[in-house]
């Protein structure tokens, strides 16, 4: 059976299975980087918003053990001050990875266009 062709470091090889007209598994195919690059930022937008839908469970059940008596208002509010500070954290924490994607995206487009129109571009 054929392994995948990618090469370590180390000199050791992928131990992946691939099909006699592959040369590459998922995870090395150089024609499918864009594409495990776009999966991968969905997953990081996918846990944010798992994240999101718990924190906004425990506020609901918050409300609920307030509304109930269950639980002392003083000490409502400083948990849910707590939760609203991870929120904002996660929110800058998703910005700044957004930001550098973008960035990444960009240097990539002006590499990609000095290389195509060299002398074309002012820097």
């Amino acid at each position: 059976m054929p392994r995948c062709s990618h090469t370590y470091e180390d000199f050791s090889q992928c131990r992946r299975i691939v099909s006699a007209e592959q040369e590459y598994c998922y995870s090395h195919d150089p024609a499918r980087a864009s594409e495990r690059k776009r999966n991968a930022a969905r997953g990081g937008r996918a846990k944010a918003s798992g994240e999101l839908g718990r924190v906004k469970a425990r506020l609901h059940t918050l409300a609920d053990m307030v509304e109930e008596g269950q639980m002392d208002r003083a000490d409502a509010a400083v948990i849910s001050q707590i939760w609203g500070t991870y929120l904002r954290a996660v929110s800058v924490e998703l910005k700044a990875r957004e930001q550098l994607e973008l960035i990444e995206r960009l240097e990539r487009l002006e590499e990609d266009l000095g290389h195509k129109g060299e002398g074309r571009w002012p820097a």
